[in-house]
């Protein structure tokens, strides 16, 4: 899955390319409406996340902060950057393989998060615009370790985290107000990872790793941009991500300059 979503997004990105007219190279031009769009930018998810060969689940809850720059090549085409900080919490993440089994503290373990993001306009109708993004995660948790209690000797556990988050799919934007553009989008989101848990109790050592993978896959976006002033708008989402037996939540908040 993870091969054909790398292939598809490489296909959204030869699609979204404006202008492009392979016997006529030379007349691409994307300097006529660049704007560069810097901001900050906080979410928080939680999303229900299988393990332990999906027979156990638990909540990962994520709070993110970063820093995005947005390119738009020209007007309806763009793509996006972030860096940043994610704070992630496992709890309930039973590792049960050590030789002594490991039983995640309520702490979040915080990590590195860069992602990359593109959008595209495909067409209009009446004050409509439709078009298709995608989105690509990576987020790399800090090693933590932590001491064993109730041990007659010196005992440790070293957990190293990290997952990934990919999404894509169409959207509609209403342009008809002069400030103000709501938008709705139905995407695929998968996120994935694996927490690996290394212990060792003076000589005897023993490692575990457990893949993670979420139950939602479908996500229904409500958004809007508010437009502050000719250089400075706000953008806020709400994630709704059903599931089964069901749904998880998750928010974005952008405030961002454009030049």
């Amino acid at each position: 899955m993870k091969k054909h979503f790398t292939f598809f997004l490489a296909a959204l990105f030869f699609f979204c390319l404006p202008q492009v007219s392979f016997p006529q190279l030379q007349d691409v031009s994307f300097s006529s409406g660049l704007r560069i769009k810097p901001g900050v930018q906080f979410e928080y998810f939680s999303r229900k996340v299988t393990w332990d060969n999906k027979n156990q689940t638990f909540d990962l809850k994520s709070k993110i902060f970063a820093l995005n720059l947005e390119i738009e090549i020209n007007e309806g085409f763009s793509i996006s950057g972030l860096a940043g900080y994610a704070l992630s919490n496992y709890d309930a993440l039973i590792f049960r393989g050590l030789p002594f089994s490991v039983e995640l503290p309520a702490d979040d373990i915080g990590g590195y998060i860069f992602g990359a993001e593109i959008r595209k306009s495909l067409f209009h109708a009446n004050d409509f615009e439709f078009g298709i993004s995608g989105q690509f995660l990576y987020h790399i948790g800090k090693e933590e370790t932590w001491d064993i209690p109730g041990l007659s000797v010196t005992g440790t556990v070293t957990g190293k985290p990290r997952w990934m988050r990919a999404s894509a799919g169409p959207y509609i934007k209403f342009m008809g107000l002069e400030s103000f553009s709501p938008y709705l989008a139905v995407c695929y989101n998968n996120l994935w990872g694996q927490f690996e848990m290394e212990q060792t109790i003076q000589t005897l050592k023993g490692t575990e790793e457990q893949k993670l993978k979420s139950k939602s896959l479908v996500d229904i976006t409500l958004g809007s941009i508010l437009n502050m002033s000719d250089n400075f708008f706000l953008k806020g989402e709400v994630h709704i991500l059903p599931y089964g037996d069901g749904m998880d939540l998750g928010f974005v908040a952008i405030a961002a300059f454009s030049f």
